[in-house]
C-alpha cells in the first residue's frame, strides 16, 4: 500500500495498513529547513513548489498540502526590486508597496497609506471569471507537486471559508460588529465567498488533487459564539461544501478551525465535511483526542491534534515515543485516523522531530488484518 492508498482510506474513515502521517507544515518552517530563498519561495511558484517537494521527500510524510499563495508570473516578478535585508528580502511591488519576506515566517506586507477598511453598506463582492481569479500560473505548484508525486503520495489544496473571507473584506473587528448591526448584509456577502471559494477550489480539484482543505480560522470561540458560528458560519461552509462534493463527488473535504472548538464539534459535522483537523489542545485549545473521537470520529476522519507550540518546540526525541503512542491510542481506534500536528508546525520545530513521526506511526500505528 503506498502512501497516497493509506491516506484516502484514512479519509473514508477506514483502515489502512497503518496510521498514515500528515502534518501541515508552515511557511516559515519550509523556508529554514529548504534552503530556498524567501524572496522566491512567495513569489515563484517553481521554487514554493520545490520547498515542499524537499520536506515532504525528508519527512516521508504520506501527504503534503499546498496553498495558492502570492506566487506571480515571470513578467511581473522581473519587476519587483528586492533588497537583501536582516532576517530576509525586502520586495518593492510594482503597485508600490512593500512586503519583507523573512526567512523564518509568512511575508508581511506595508503601504504608505494603510488601506481603510470600508464601511459595510458600501462594500460588494463581485462573481468573478475563474480565468481573471485563479491563472493557470496560480496552479503550477499543484501541477508540479502531483507531477512528482505520480499517484505515490497525498497531495492536497486549500480555500478559505466564506467567513474567512468576510473577515478579511472588513477587518476582524468591523467584520463582528457587522454581525451585530447588518446581519443581513453579512448573510449577502458571505453568500457570494462561497461561489468565490468554490471557483478557487474547483480549480485546483481540476488539476488532480486528492483532497480540499476549507481554512476557517475565525470560527473557534475565541471570535465567535457557538449560537453565532451556528447562524453565521455553518450554512454557508455547508453550502459551500456541498457545491464542492457536487463538482467532485469522490473528493474528501476537511475543515481547518484553530483554538477553542469543543464546543462546536457536532455542528461542524452539520456542515457535511467529511474530516477534521486542528482541534487544538490545552492550552491552545481545548480540544481532547479521545473525546473527539468519541463525538464525531463516527461522521467525520480526524487528523491532529499533537500541540505544535507547547510540545513539538520542546519535546526531544524520545520523549517524542511516548507522546505519538498515546495520539494513535486516543485517535486511530476503528480508523479514520491521521496523525498530524494541530495546527501548522511551527517554524522552529527541528526537524528531527517530524523524521521520526512515520517510524512511530510503523511502530504503533499499524491495523492487525
Amino acid at each position: 500500500m503506498n502512501s497516497r492508498e493509506r491516506m484516502s482510506i484514512a479519509m473514508k474513515k477506514g483502515q489502512p495498513d497503518r496510521v498514515p502521517v500528515m502534518c501541515q507544515l508552515s511557511w516559515g518552517h519550509v523556508l529554514l529547513n529548504s534552503g530556498i530563498r524567501p524572496f522566491e519561495f512567495v513569489f515563484n511558484p517553481q521554487a514554493f513548489a520545490e520547498g515542499f517537494w524537499i520536506l515532504r521527500k525528508r519527512y516521508n510524510f504520506d501527504g503534503i498540502l499546498l496553498d495558492l499563495g502570492y506566487h506571480q508570473p515571470e513578467e511581473t516578478r522581473s519587476k519587483i526590486r528586492v533588497e537583501i535585508v536582516e532576517g530576509g528580502d525586502m520586495c518593492f511591488l510594482p503597485d508600490g508597496s512593500r512586503m519583507f519576506c523573512p526567512n523564518n515566517d509568512d511575508p508581511r506586507q506595508y503601504f504608505d497609506n494603510k488601506p481603510q477598511y470600508p464601511e459595510i453598506k458600501n462594500i460588494n463582492v463581485e462573481i468573478v471569471n475563474i480565468d481573471d481569479f485563479v491563472p493557470e500560473w496560480k496552479l503550477e505548484p499543484y501541477k508540479i507537486m502531483l507531477a512528482r508525486a505520480a499517484g505515490d503520495f497525498s497531495v492536497h489544496g486549500e480555500v478559505f471559508s466564506p467567513f474567512d473571507g468576510l473577515t478579511e473584506i472588513m477587518g476582524i473587528e468591523n467584520a463582528m460588529v457587522g454581525l451585530l448591526t447588518d446581519p443581513a448584509k453579512c448573510h449577502e456577502l458571505l453568500s457570494r465567498f462561497v461561489v468565490r471559494s468554490f471557483i478557487i477550489a474547483r480549480a485546483q480539484i481540476s488539476t488532480g488533487v486528492d483532497a480540499m482543505k476549507i481554512s476557517s480560522p475565525f470560527a473557534g470561540k475565541g471570535f465567535i459564539s457557538k449560537d453565532f458560528y451556528r447562524k453565521f458560519v455553518l450554512p454557508h461552509e455547508k453550502e459551500l461544501v456541498r457545491k464542492i462534493h457536487e463538482f467532485k463527488p469522490d473528493i474528501p473535504v476537511y475543515m481547518h478551525t484553530c483554538g477553542a472548538i469543543g464546543d462546536r464539534l457536532e455542528l461542524m459535522a452539520e456542515s457535511g465535511v467529511d474530516g477534521i483537523e486542528c482541534l487544538d489542545p490545552p492550552p491552545l485549545g481545548d480540544c481532547m483526542l479521545a473525546d473527539a473521537k468519541k463525538r464525531v470520529g463516527d461522521r467525520m476522519f480526524i487528523k491532529g491534534n499533537m500541540d505544535s507550540v507547547n510540545v513539538l518546540l520542546s519535546t526531544t526525541p524520545e520523549s517524542m515515543d511516548e507522546y505519538v503512542k498515546q495520539q494513535i491510542t486516543d485517535g486511530a481506534g476503528g480508523g479514520g485516523y491521521i496523525l498530524s500536528s494541530a495546527c501548522s508546525v511551527a517554524p522552529a520545530v527541528k526537524p528531527e522531530l517530524l523524521e521520526a513521526l512515520v517510524p512511530l506511526a510503523e511502530k504503533y500505528g499499524k491495523y492487525q488484518g
